[in-house]
């Protein structure tokens, strides 16, 4: 018989009895009904047996001590059957059976109990019942492992599409929090020199989670680098990218997106402004300044135009970017972090080095929302230390 166009393994069976009359007997009736038998007189030669060959099903006596009702050499083999191969079913049979026995047996891991003499019609049930179920399971856990394996892959891509660090540049301090809900997820940043003076940057978060939107978020990734240039700006770069995603559209998934250029020498900021959650601007006497949208998501119509804005930057300035798994992350009564709590916070931590003020900012949203984040989560922080070209700070 084959299946596939493959044949199909006869089934193999284990049989551990100290009686060569019960073996045999056994070995006619399996054999008879299709099955490969094995056998063991007793427990050490089982084990042996065990550690060098794989089985369906493992058939053992729990009595190895002729004229006695010991049943201590079949527990033990039972134990250490279970260590060696925990997938593997096992079925005990003892002529000198109770319900106690049965209870601990079953408690110790064996699928099933048999009591000798055995009703052959029974014995041939049980034995196909817990092959087809160890089977089941062993597939279960080869699919579990390859899934496992898929997801590792899809975590490690991801992860390589982040930049592995933050670029070193005069004049600028940066620091950045990304955490996906899940082992995978939508959301999306990176920072990259244009040239030796201006920063280009972007943070993205893909509807939906899980593997879906990180493929999404890895096509935007790819298009984004490519696109963006010293010489494109960023309103351009945003158009190219909606015409991409457009053209590689997935049924209900969308993206915000803000993308922007950091000129160090000029003081400002050029930015486009797709859909995404306002970036603040944290000025050093404690003014705020929110920069909206420029213009819809993207990846739903491809002839949206974004409009671009260039705002001045002075010294001492922070520069706060987030996903909405930060602003709307929620307490017990559903209040959210962002809308109340997030302008206080960022006035108290104004005085602060960069990189406290991000965990600062990063563990007041966790004692928020008790440590469970309903969304993927992202924080991108810049602060302007520098002087303009006269070597005065900027008024």
């Amino acid at each position: 018989m084959e299946e596939t166009g493959r044949p199909v393994e006869k089934p193999r069976i284990l049989v551990a009895d100290d009686q060569e009359d019960i073996v045999q007997a056994l070995k006619m009736l399996l054999k008879a009904h299709g099955f490969e038998i094995r056998s063991a007189s007793s427990p050490a030669a089982a084990l042996e047996i065990l550690h060098g060959d794989r089985f369906d099903l493992f058939l053992m006596d729990l009595n190895y001590s002729p004229g006695q009702t010991s049943v201590r050499e079949g527990i033990e083999l039972l134990t250490q059957a279970q260590r060696l191969e925990p997938l593997l079913p096992v079925v005990v049979m003892t002529g000198c059976g109770s319900i106690e026995l049965a209870v601990e047996a079953m408690r110790l891991g064996a699928a099933n109990f048999i009591q000798k003499p055995w009703d052959n019609r029974y014995l041939l049930e049980v034995v196909r019942e817990q092959i087809a179920r160890g089977r089941t399971r062993r597939q279960v856990e080869r699919d579990l492992a390859v899934e496992k394996l898929e997801f590792d892959d899809a975590e490690a891509v991801q992860r390589a599409f982040l930049p592995p660090s933050l670029p070193q540049v005069e004049d600028c301090e940066m620091a950045v929090e990304w955490r996906p809900r899940r082992r995978i997820g939508g959301d999306y940043y990176d920072i990259f020199l244009l040239d030796e003076r201006r920063i280009g940057f972007c943070v993205a978060d893909v509807s939906g989670k899980g593997l879906p939107a990180a493929l999404l978020m890895s096509n935007l990734q790819a298009g984004l680098r490519s696109f963006a240039t010293a010489s494109t700006p960023p309103a351009e770069v945003v158009s190219r990218v909606n015409r991409l995603l457009c053209t590689n559209h997935l049924t209900n998934k969308f993206v915000t997106l803000f993308y922007g250029i950091l000129d160090l020498d000029r003081f400002e900021l050029a930015f486009a402004n797709a859909g995404h959650p306002a970036l603040i601007i944290h000025r050093a006497d404690g003014r705020r300044l929110e920069l909206a949208e420029t213009g819809g998501i993207v990846g739903f119509f491809p002839d949206w135009t974004y409009r671009q804005e260039v705002v001045p930057l002075e010294t001492g300035d922070t520069l706060w970017l987030f996903t909405d798994g930060i602003l709307e992350a929620r307490d017990s009564s559903s209040a959210e972090f962002g809308s109340t709590r997030l302008p206080a916070l960022l006035d108290e931590i104004k005085w602060l080095s960069l990189a406290e003020a991000k965990d600062r900012v990063w563990s007041a949203v966790l004692d928020h929302c008790g440590g469970k984040l309903e969304d993927d989560a992202t924080l991108l922080a810049f602060r302007i230390l520098g002087t303009t070209r006269s070597g005065l700070p900027k008024d």
